[in-house]
Parts: C-alpha cells; sequence; structure tokens
C-alpha cells in the first residue's frame, strides 16, 4: 500500500487503495473437515468412483476392484496426531502410504508394511547426486522408481507418469496374486482382505513433492474435488504442507482431470446417439465413421464463425467494444478538497 505521505503535495488522491506489488490469485483456503456424531472426521473414500478412473485416461486399473475401504480415513486419524509421527509413513490408501525419506530407508517398515514399491518424487539435482535413493529397499528385493522434476512447476506434467507407475506395478501384482489363485496357493479370502500391493510415495519431509503427488493421485482415480483431497491426506498425515502455489498447481490438474472427464462424456453421449439413430454417423461422401469423428465434424468452421457473427437474425451482431459503450467511468483518482468550493 502506498503511503499517505506520497500524496501529501499532490491535488489529487487514489479512489481506492493501491500497492506495486504483482498482482496474485485468491488463496484457495481449506476448511478443516467436519465432525460426526463419533467426534472423528467426516471423510470417506467412494471405492466405486474408482471405477471410472479410465476415464481420465489412465489403464491398468484393475486392481482396484480387489480394494476393500471400509472406514479407512479415520483409521489415522489426525485427533490422534503425535509430533513424532512426521519422521514415520502413513496409510492414505489402503495400497498407498506417504512419509519422509527415512521411512523408505527402514527396513523394519518395509517388511512389516509390506511394502512392495517405492517411488521417490525427487529434485533432478537430487537425483543427479544420488540422493533419496532406498538402498534398504534395493536389499529387500523391492521395486525402486523415481519421479524426478527440476522443480514443483513441473510436477503437474509428471503426475501422470507417476501414476501409470504405481497403477503398472499393482496391476502387476494383482496378476501375480490371481496366477497364484489358479495355482492353489493363495486362497480367495487372502485376496479380498488385503490389497494386492503396497506403494510408499516418499521426498525429503514427506510433506511437499511426495504430499502433492498423493493428492493428485486420489484426484485422479477417485475423481476427487480438490479440497476434499487435501482434507483426507491431511486427515492421515497431518503434518504435510500444502503452501500456496501447491494448492494452485493442484487446482490447475483438477481442471484438466474435470475436462477430461467432459470429453470422455461427450464421447459417450455422442455414441450413444448414433446408437440409437438420433445422430447420423456418415460422412459427407456417405461413408460410415466412428462417433469420434462426428464429434469432430459437429464443430464449426472458421468461416463458419465469422458468418456466425455477421448476421443474427438480419441484424448485424453487436461488436465487443459496444458493450462499453454505456458503461460508467470510474476514475481512479479524485481531487483534493480543501474545505473551500
Amino acid at each position: 500500500m502506498l503511503p499517505p505521505s506520497r500524496y501529501s503535495d499532490s491535488p489529487h488522491l487514489p479512489a481506492q487503495g493501491w500497492s506495486y506489488r504483482v498482482p496474485s490469485p485468491p488463496r484457495i483456503v481449506v476448511p478443516p473437515p467436519m465432525i460426526n456424531a463419533l467426534g472423528l472426521p467426516d471423510l470417506h473414500i467412494d471405492g466405486e468412483s474408482s471405477l471410472s478412473a479410465e476415464n481420465n485416461g489412465f489403464g491398468k486399473t484393475e486392481f482396484l476392484r480387489t480394494v476393500t475401504y471400509d472406514n479407512f480415513v479415520v483409521a489415522n486419524s489426525y485427533i490422534e496426531w503425535r509430533y513424532e509421527e512426521r519422521r514415520t509413513a502413513q496409510q492414505v490408501l489402503p495400497f498407498l502410504y506417504l512419509g519422509p525419506v527415512s521411512a523408505a530407508r527402514d527396513s523394519h517398515f518395509l517388511q512389516k508394511s509390506r511394502i512392495t514399491m517405492v517411488l521417490a518424487v525427487r529434485n533432478t539435482m537430487s537425483a543427479q547426486a544420488k540422493l533419496l535413493g532406498s538402498k534398504a529397499a534395493a536389499d529387500l528385493g523391492i521395486e525402486t522408481r523415481a519421479l524426478d522434476v527440476a522443480g514443483n512447476q513441473e510436477l503437474i506434467a509428471a503426475f501422470p507418469k507417476g501414476i501409470e507407475m504405481v497403477n503398472a506395478h499393482l496391476s502387476a501384482m494383482y496378476q501375480l496374486q490371481q496366477s497364484k489363485i489358479l495355482e492353489g496357493t493363495t486362497s480367495m479370502q487372502t485376496l479380498s482382505s488385503s490389497a494386492p500391493g503396497k506403494v510408499l510415495v516418499y521426498c525429503e519431509s514427506g510433506n511437499e513433492r511426495s504430499a502433492c503427488f498423493v493428492a493428485a493421485y486420489i484426484m485422479a482415480m477417485y475423481s476427487m474435488r480438490l479440497l476434499k483431497t487435501i482434507q483426507i491426506v491431511q486427515a492421515q498425515r497431518f503434518c504435510v504442507s500444502f503452501d500456496d502455489p501447491s494448492k494452485i498447481l493442484l487446482q490447475t490438474y483438477d481442471a484438466i482431470l474435470q475436462a477430461r472427464r467432459d470429453v470422455f462424456q461427450a464421447d459417450g453421449d455422442l455414441s450413444t446417439q448414433v446408437a440409437a439413430g438420433s445422430v447420423s454417423n456418415s460422412g459427407p461422401d456417405g461413408r460410415r465413421q466412428e462417433a469420434g469423428t462426428a464429434l469432430k465434424r459437429s464443430k464449426r468452421t472458421l468461416d463458419e464463425a465469422y458468418e456466425d457473427d455477421m448476421d443474427v437474425d438480419g441484424h448485424e451482431r453487436c461488436q465487443d467494444g459496444d458493450g462499453f459503450e454505456t458503461r460508467e467511468g470510474y476514475a481512479p483518482f479524485h481531487d483534493r478538497f480543501s474545505g473551500h468550493s
């Protein structure tokens, strides 16, 4: 805010307060979750929504059909959070853990939790210096993967790659579990009571890059919106840090996912209309075409768009500038009055 002394000798004063700082987007405030009658956060994960995860363009999701959620989110309620737990990993989903690098180097934890893959979300400089590795996981024969980014802004492009890593591993574990059932070495009861594999996602502290990735995974696979996703991640690991840039990044990714769902739904609706005969799926030459091609042909060409703008009901369409002619002006400054006319 500019100090009043700056205008002490000026005949004009600003009509509104203003400053020299760069404009910033509005803050994303995450409210605490509602508390139910038992005094626990009213949060839950809808497992049915994960069955349509392919709508977002992610494959190999058949393992999600075997995951049991029940009242899982309140298992590590932040109401019982202890400060020392920031050094350990927490289970955010039945098959997904979030924690610091120290958890990935803890052989006892990896064996006890039956971790089958560790995924490091790290800076490329840390990767070049061979930091944030997990020798303990390698010694135990656990798959080790890494998602390297030059900065947090690259995370939004790296999310799909990391999600595919997790899904590919869990899908492979699911196929292995299915083969054991066919061989008679594993019972159906074991299949229904445990996830086919478990993945630990970690970074230096387990509170920043890795937390953003876990939030992005939940939004992508469960069609969950940003605020509820952050509430769920924070309910399981209370020490996570979602600063304003991280929230804006996740909000952008949420919009991308929503756009994918809308396109998928539009393609599905068009296919239904074509099947019902309400929309023709024949091209200009009379040949049959796919529903996706019909959708593309439904878009206006540039010439058609110009023609629509030129004339509407016999009258020329108003230009954008016409809307400002009747708008009342607003003066950024007003005269300083000295008390006499």
